[in-house]
């Protein structure tokens, strides 16, 4: 495999990890803002993540061994590189197939195209322009260049990648172009709010898949950390690493943040950032039992079955999402089983404002 594809590859695989990370925060964003989350953002959260390690594979992968690379030096002349690309006759098709096959040349060209996308992501998801997206575009090649001349900042005894000032400048005119471009397809200002008045299932799955994805993430982490103390902190060799605080750390933290926000809240963390909340079936006061029943039929189940362990919690944990995901797709508003079991209905917490504007109450909380 080349090492263009590579790092496309890397690009895609990292890029991918990072949009599902990066989930949870643009979920709650966005319904807050515009109170969905459409493919189209979904498109744009990953072709983002997947374009930011693109930045990073392109320009600094592969990064060599440490004993088998050989020092570059730097180019600080303004147009020197571009002075470098054979012209030639661009008039007839014998100069042109020069110049498309001149390395020079084509190192330019894709230099520009690799920040062309940056200049439409600044105006898509930004709503600026092109001083904006210049601005950024010079930064970030700045960072590029810099961390090229230093080494990656030392990490090696010298670059192993040649800092090109005429690079800089032609990254930053990448980006300048692609929000020139994005100008004709996409409007600074954005278009007028209009609030769902209904909950979708699209709106319920990205709240139980956040609950899942909250779960997980926040429990790996807390892993980690716990296993780079052990290590590396308090010396514990490997194989005699305590288990049990792990599991503790790794289930039970993420699954008392859970319980606590369904009893005390009525919402899971995932229903939070989707910005819906529970109330009584017929209006009035949510019933004691409720929240109980809801946690018990709901996410608690999950909770115990992705810490259990055994052969058969996989099966059976499986079987539990495949149910809960079905048992919400009938009905209005989508209440699922456990809101269905507690006598819940689902509600959207709008803004203040907006709530305003529709003459209903300003909501004070979960129900």
């Amino acid at each position: 495999m080349s090492d263009q594809m590579l790092n496309a590859v890397v690009a895609t695989v990292l890029g991918s990890v990072v949009a599902v990370v990066l989930l949870l925060p643009v979920a709650a964003v966005e319904y807050r803002r515009d109170g969905r989350l459409g493919p189209r953002d979904l498109a744009v959260l990953l072709s983002g993540a997947v374009y930011g390690l693109a930045l990073w594979t392109y320009t600094l992968l592969p990064m060599p061994a440490s004993d088998d690379y050989t020092c570059v030096g730097r180019q600080t002349v303004p147009f020197d590189t571009i002075r470098g690309i054979d012209w030639g006759d661009l008039g007839s098709r014998a100069g042109l197939s020069a110049l498309v096959h001149d390395p020079a040349f084509l190192q330019a060209a894709l230099n520009v195209l690799l920040f062309v996308p940056l200049g439409w992501f600044v105006r898509r998801i930004a709503r600026r322009g092109v001083v904006v997206a210049t601005a950024l575009g010079f930064g970030i090649s700045l960072l590029i260049e810099t961390t090229q001349a230093t080494g990656v900042w030392h990490l090696y005894d010298c670059a192993y990648r040649l800092f090109d000032v005429d690079d800089l400048m032609i990254n930053t005119l990448g980006a300048t172009l692609g929000s020139l471009v994005a100008a004709i397809f996409i409007r600074r200002r954005r278009p007028e709010v209009v609030w769902p008045t209904t909950i979708t299932y699209g709106r319920r799955l990205v709240g139980m898949v956040c609950d899942g994805l909250f779960v997980l993430l926040l429990g790996s982490a807390l892993a980690v950390a716990y296993r780079a103390v052990q290590l590396y902190v308090l010396d514990v060799a490997y194989d005699e690493l305590p288990t049990t605080p792990q599991r503790l750390l790794q289930w039970g933290v993420p699954a008392l943040v859970e319980v606590c926000s369904v009893l005390l809240a009525g919402r899971t963390v995932g229903e939070w950032v989707v910005s819906v909340r529970t109330v009584a079936r017929r209006g009035g006061r949510v019933p004691v039992v409720a929240r109980p029943v809801k946690l018990a039929t709901g996410v608690g189940p999950f909770l115990v079955l992705v810490a259990v362990p055994g052969s058969w919690a996989g099966p059976v944990l499986l079987l539990f999402v495949v149910v809960t995901v079905a048992a919400a797709i009938p009905g209005r508003e989508h209440r699922g089983l456990s809101h269905a079991a507690a006598g819940l209905d689902l509600e959207i917490v709008l803004p203040r404002a907006v709530a305003r504007q529709r003459g209903g109450q300003v909501p004070a909380g979960g129900g």
